[in-house]
């Protein structure tokens, strides 16, 4: 096979494979690393592939190339107005501040199983004076559909940002967008809330408005998931939902994730 390029994005280099196999076209695309992977294509089709390639380049988000992968069974993209969200569970294990924060979610649920007065009182924002506190918030969940809701949004978003900006930027960016939620949830309404939810919405302002600055081959927010969520986020306020949420948190953590993406340049490959 003759080697056609490489790319420095693995899921756009599987998902162009997909679609050309999808044509009737051998092309594979061999991983070299996290960052790196070569297309390889058939003597005979090479001119075809190559053309396509071209094409791929210029309207990478087409719908075309996901309803392929859907196709062959291998979603690999969120972008699109149609999107399959996955977890990159094998890219996870590199990622310690991700990892960390998903087991300390998961030990605080447990602990509020077994001793919800005791967890609740001794993480909540009652004592300001206790700097902890003022993040420590963010580590409480209500229900297990509101933990799974957060941590699969983390590990999905959270993860994407510590593999491009590095553990310390994701570190900061994490307690910086709690300690903003929380404090005006805090103010505006008082001391009863407790969720990441406002780290998750900063993550969403982030990737989004990060994307539309620095465009990458993959978007991990698509348009319409954005509207999406600031619909939700507007319904919250609304108080027409069946569920009570912390809504200044949301929208103070969307701001300031906003506010980070003006502020964060990607780093250069």
């Amino acid at each position: 096979m003759l080697k056609l390029a490489e790319m420095n994005d693995p899921a756009a280099a599987l998902l162009f494979a997909d679609y050309c196999k999808s044509r009737g076209l051998q092309v594979n695309a061999q991983l070299e690393n996290d960052m790196l992977a070569i297309l390889y294509c058939e003597e005979n089709c090479h001119k075809q592939v190559t053309e396509l390639l071209h094409e791929f380049v210029q309207q990478p988000a087409h719908p075309r190339y996901q309803a392929a992968a859907w196709q062959r069974s291998t979603p690999v993209a969120t972008n699109g107005t149609h999107s399959a969200v996955t977890i990159p569970w094998a890219k996870i294990a590199n990622c310690p501040v991700t990892t960390v924060l998903l087991l300390l979610c998961l030990l605080v649920y447990g602990w509020q199983q077994l001793d919800f007065e005791s967890a609740v009182t001794g993480l909540q924002l009652t004592a300001p004076e206790q700097i902890w506190r003022w993040f420590t918030p963010a580590l409480l969940h209500f229900s297990v559909t509101h933990l799974v809701f957060n941590l699969l949004w983390w590990l999905l978003l959270g993860a994407a940002v510590e593999r491009r900006f590095g553990s310390v930027s994701l570190l900061n960016f994490t307690v910086v967008t709690a300690v903003i939620s929380n404090a005006t949830q805090y103010f505006v309404v008082g001391t009863n809330f407790g969720g990441l939810s406002g780290v998750v919405y900063a993550l969403f302002g982030f990737c989004w408005l990060n994307h539309k600055r620095y465009p990458q081959v993959q978007p991990l927010i698509s348009d319409a998931l954005a509207i999406f969520m600031l619909v939700w986020l507007i319904l919250g306020f609304a108080d027409v939902l069946w569920v009570s949420m912390a809504n200044w948190a949301h929208l103070a953590g969307l701001l300031a994730g906003l506010i980070m993406a003006l502020l964060l340049k990607p780093p250069r490959r």
